[in-house]
């Protein structure tokens, strides 16, 4: 054993190593004494929206194809000399996780912790129509199919 083994830990470096024992301490407690809580939402609002149809052509198609194809719209824009018929459908996905130690009998305090998360994607089709009721501009996203990781974290 060479003299490097013998040396002892600087002040700092034991006040940061026993931070860490406490930390160690206080998550070990969680686990045993505390409140643990995890929830997870999913919900989906609205009807289906379909992708577009190949029969549907701009200049030809009419508001009443679209209205026995679709059904009724979720909102109708005016726009000048046009409107637009929108048909959206939510989906909804939020998680919660609370971690609480019971102490108020004791502290008169209860330490909490606790983190949320949400996402909300939309499937959107929107027909834009002239005032005659012909067909002029139509889209259709269908934000489900984007990946969930990697449209959470943006």
């Amino acid at each position: 054993m060479g003299l490097a083994s013998k040396q002892k830990l600087p002040l700092m470096d034991r006040r940061f190593s026993g931070i860490l024992w406490g930390i160690a301490l206080l998550l070990l407690g969680q686990t045993l004494c505390g409140c643990i809580s995890f929830r997870i939402d999913k919900i989906n609002d609205g009807a289906d929206v379909h992708p577009l149809p190949q029969e549907f052509v701009v200049g030809k198609t009419t508001l009443r194809e679209v209205l026995a194809s679709y059904g009724a719209p979720v909102d109708i824009v005016e726009m000048t000399g046009h409107f637009a018929l929108h048909y959206q459908r939510a989906f909804y996905r939020g998680s919660n996780l609370s971690l609480g130690i019971p102490l108020s009998d004791v502290l008169m305090v209860t330490p909490t912790l606790h983190a949320t998360g949400n996402l909300r994607r939309y499937d959107s089709a929107v027909f834009v129509f002239t005032l005659d009721g012909v067909l002029s501009e139509m889209n259709y996203v269908r934000g489900t199919s984007h990946p969930l990781w990697g449209t959470y974290w943006k």
